[in-house]
């Protein structure tokens, strides 16, 4: 673009330079190859190395004040202070080796990527100690009596995180060009920055949780646990892929925070195994590291990762982006207990076929069913005794006795359908196979009226049992009930109305069925409204 000044990039051809106001010049005689890289990257390397002597300086000094102290947090203080200078000799190396204008300037245009992507995973994990312990020792100096070394601290972190700028500066061979925002943005981030201050002095209580740090680099992980450790977490460490995963198989974390670059197993395939399996798959991941191209971070969203975080992190966003996570499982965990808890109230309405249809297609089909037995059981005199005791009790004793029905249905293969009062509807063959639903039923109603007189000497029950062909579903879209229809319904509630107290009542279709095994006396023919005289008879035991 004419008239405008651009900062040379690493890979420009090595013949290029710039003219006056940012014109490529053609010159031959003005052209010096790999001029204008050289020079570059080599003022660059100058102001990355005067920071990088300013740690090492400033953390020897400090060490001469300690005096070569060995106990409590000064002695801690102290070994922090060693991996700092240690850091920082180490990165003075890294610059001179590997920031070599020559060096550099004589890589083919092909292999730059693979450096500046080394360069930078090198130099940011030296520069990880460098601004973390600073941070930390900045955030504890008061608590354990070293404000005489806060500016010194302070100093160090600036310095680290003006190596972090540079570095940033040189693998991308651009200055970053200072942009004013108009009137209208600044208002916006003001409003931003102030929402953002006023959300800090709410004092919510942050959200903490157990998490998993793996890296190779022990460093790192001491870093990472000690800060986490100081905003609550409960911290557990691994140094490779394969222990994490290990790990994982045996206990329970909230949280992984998961490096790439490591031996045996790398981050990437840790994540794939995790995203692959049912059990991990729930745990957030977030993966850190010194690689930050914008394909390894699209990769790693795209195989599952949370979130992703470049070292050495900025810890505000590190804790924000830790609470997010865990916010986010919190509410999952609440939703699926919520949704258990809605399938398990479900599956107590509805029978568990019913309510798979209902999930699968938000509605059941009515269907017809041939050879049902249906059962009614009602107490006798029930009105009478509710009058006579507090509903409270009542309702209590009619809890703990409609429970006990329920079982009874269970183990004899009998659905319950409803109860309807003091009365008890049940089916058997209906939604699961019964080879002899009716003496299905029969056991059943034995075990109900015995049930009944022994919880309550005073109730007594009657059972009637009808079977042939029913309609089942529900109907509506509130208060769900399965129900039953048609014929076989009205004459089973009709054998138990005129059954005898303490006996089971069968109509001769449903006596058919059980006769050859069974004992039975006709009552004769009764009237049943809508169907006239009907035969019923009274169970009265099984044939030996």
């Amino acid at each position: 673009m004419s008239g405008e000044w651009r900062e040379p990039h690493l890979h420009d051809d090595p013949g290029e330079c710039f003219g006056p106001a940012g014109s490529v010049s053609t010159d031959p005689a003005s052209r010096t190859p790999g001029r204008v890289r050289r020079a570059f990257v080599a003022n660059k390397r100058n102001e990355l190395l005067t920071p990088i002597h300013a740690i090492i300086d400033i953390s020897e000094r400090v060490l001469s004040e300690l005096g070569g102290v060995q106990e409590g947090s000064r002695g801690q203080f102290a070994a922090d202070m060693i991996l700092i200078r240690d850091s920082g000799q180490r990165l003075l190396v890294l610059v001179n080796e590997i920031l070599d204008p020559d060096r550099l300037a004589a890589s083919p245009p092909a292999e730059l990527a693979a450096v500046q992507s080394r360069i930078r995973h090198d130099m940011l994990n030296a520069l990880n100690p460098v601004t973390s312990y600073s941070d930390m020792w900045l955030a504890d100096a008061a608590e354990h009596f070293l404000d005489d070394f806060v500016p010194d601290l302070k100093l160090i972190r600036e310095a680290g995180r003006r190596c972090c700028t540079l570095a940033d500066r040189i693998l991308s061979a651009g200055d970053m060009e200072r942009v004013e925002g108009s009137d209208s943005e600044l208002r916006v981030i003001n409003n931003i920055v102030a929402v953002s201050e006023s959300e800090d002095d709410a004092g919510h209580a942050p959200i903490t949780g157990r998490l998993l740090v793996v890296d190779d680099n022990e460093t790192n992980r001491e870093i990472l646990r000690r800060r986490l450790e100081l905003q609550g977490h409960q911290v557990e460490e691994a140094c490779d892929g394969l222990q994490a995963l290990a790990m994982l198989h045996e206990r329970s974390y909230d949280l992984v925070l998961l490096d790439i670059i490591m031996p045996q197993l790398n981050g990437l395939d840790v994540l794939v195994r995790m995203k692959g399996s049912d059990a991990l798959r729930p745990i957030p991941v977030i993966m850190i590291s010194a690689l930050d191209e914008t394909d390894v971070v699209v990769r790693c969203i795209k195989l599952g990762a949370e979130d992703y975080l470049s070292k050495p992190f900025n810890p505000v966003f590190l804790k924000a982006r830790i609470g997010a996570c865990l916010e986010k499982r919190l509410l999952a965990e609440q939703f699926r207990r919520e949704k258990q808890r809605a399938d398990e109230l479900l599956h107590v309405i509805l029978p568990h076929e019913i309510v798979r249809e209902l999930k699968a297609t938000n509605a059941v089909i009515p269907r017809r069913h041939d050879n049902v037995a249906v059962l009614f059981a009602d107490i006798v005199n029930f009105t009478p005794y509710c009058e006579r005791n507090p509903p409270e009790v009542v309702v209590h004793q009619l809890q703990e006795l409609v429970c006990a029905w329920e079982e009874s249905a269970l183990r004899h293969n009998v659905e319950k359908i409803k109860t309807i009062g003091d009365a008890f509807m049940a089916a058997s063959g209906l939604l699961n196979e019964a080879p002899e639903p009716v003496l299905n039923c029969v056991r059943c109603g034995l075990e109900l009226i015995e049930t009944t007189g022994a919880q309550h000497p005073d109730w007594n029950l009657r059972v009637g049992i009808h079977c042939g062909q029913v309609v089942a579903g529900i109907l509506g879209h509130r208060q769900y009930l399965f129900d039953l229809w048609g014929d076989t319904v009205n004459t089973a509630a009709r054998m138990e109305s005129h059954g005898t107290p303490g006996t089971i009542t069968l109509s001769a279709q449903a006596w058919q069925q059980i006769e050859p095994g069974c004992l039975g006396t006709s009552m004769g023919c009764v009237p049943v409204k809508g169907k006239g005289e009907l035969q019923i008879v009274r169970f009265d035991g099984f044939r030996e």
